[in-house]
């Protein structure tokens, strides 16, 4: 598998995106939804990804670090392709990320997760991240102190 920071072209992270739409959140499944969040990452976000041997794209992680001073790169979201899951494909990733941050003076680094998204917090706590008590019914944010 090869990691790496990209630009990815918007109609190649549409088609991911409709491909993880089933687990994904916000809910994907609505065109026009996926569609403008495309849009906005692909203007404003950055990208760490994981391709397979043939070169698609099987996780990524989409980020923003676009206000150096509040020093906080936040992580709007992240997909692993199911086949992918529980391989190491978040921690790789997550690798680059905080190279990144730390590369360019971040100082947190900031996601939000749903409840009932246990496997996802659980991988989160392994890689170093804490509640950080900002949560409300649905979600739980949690801080990663670079």
């Amino acid at each position: 598998m090869k990691f790496a920071i990209e630009q990815l072209q918007l109609d190649e992270l549409q088609d991911y995106l409709r491909e993880q739409a089933d687990d994904a959140f916000p809910d994907l499944k609505d065109e026009q939804r996926l569609t403008m969040l495309a849009g906005k990452w692909h203007k404003n976000a950055e990208f760490c990804t994981c391709r397979d041997e043939n070169d698609q794209l099987v996780g990524m992680i989409a980020f923003y670090a676009n206000q150096p001073a509040e020093g906080v790169v936040y992580l709007p979201h992240i997909f692993v392709s199911r086949e992918y899951r529980g391989k190491g494909v978040f921690s790789n990733l997550f690798v680059l990320v905080k190279q990144y941050a730390r590369e360019n003076s971040y100082s947190l680094i900031r996601l939000e997760v749903k409840k009932e998204n246990i496997r996802a917090q659980r991988a989160y706590h392994e890689n170093g991240f804490q509640i950080d008590g900002d949560t409300n019914e649905k979600s739980i944010h949690m801080t990663y102190k670079i």
